[in-house]
């Protein structure tokens, strides 16, 4: 008896034009990103704020990566720019009548660093609850795709340094979301038309393979 008791090929094809969301979710992208700011920025709802981070992320890559700076220099060099920047201008104003720079005292308020960490604790306990479910075998195709795309990683976490990886992390989230957004309906049907493949091959090798694998009876245990 094959080990995969999966739908028949007939309810495949009924089913074949029936569009699911991509891993079955049943809430808005907006909703899974917790609705707040952190989704607006994510989702670029805040393109000013999202073109900001993106820029300033940028830059910060290109200085570490590319010129080689030392972090701990570019930091010190940033802050002796700024303050001789405030020093200039602060002065000036006196002789030139200009209005002097306002420093503002609370740059982010309390609420904003509970409610990026509140959406990062909830992405991440929905992340690895659905990692144990799948390596509890509920899904063996997603199984397998989560695997391969887990060793995947892994090469490439060989090729590159950390902080491009991070970089690419942070472009990627900054773009792969507002991206589905724009395309949800074609990327769900190919991803639903690659499940279905993925669960026929599947059957196919736990039907001509897994299914043959000899297995040894279970003895009960005799009690005196």
């Amino acid at each position: 008896m094959p080990i995969f008791g999966g739908s028949s090929d007939s309810e495949e094809e009924r089913t074949m034009h029936q569009q699911t969301k991509l891993f079955n979710r049943q809430r808005s992208i907006h909703s899974i990103f917790g609705g707040g700011k952190v989704a607006d920025i994510l989702l670029w709802r805040e393109p000013k704020i999202a073109a900001t981070l993106v820029i300033g992320v940028s830059l910060l890559w290109f200085l570490l990566e590319v010129v080689e700076y030392n972090f701990i220099t570019l930091v010190c060099h940033a802050s002796m720019t700024s303050m001789l920047l405030f020093f200039i201008w602060s002065t000036a104003s006196d002789f030139l009548n200009w209005e002097r720079p306002i420093i503002p005292e609370v740059v982010l308020d309390e609420s904003s660093f509970k409610e990026l960490a509140t959406s990062f604790h909830d992405r991440f306990n929905q992340i690895l609850s659905k990692l144990l479910d799948l390596a509890c075998g509920r899904d063996p195709p997603l199984f397998f795709l989560t695997t391969i795309s887990l060793y995947i990683l892994s090469v490439i976490g060989t090729c590159i340094n950390f902080m491009n990886l991070l970089f690419i992390g942070f472009v990627s989230m900054q773009t792969l979301p507002v991206m589905y957004e724009m395309y949800e309906d074609d990327v769900d049907r190919v991803a639903s038309m690659l499940m279905r493949k993925m669960r026929k091959l599947y059957r196919k090798v736990d039907s001509n393979v897994l299914s043959k694998i000899p297995r040894g009876t279970v003895k009960s245990k005799k009690y005196a």
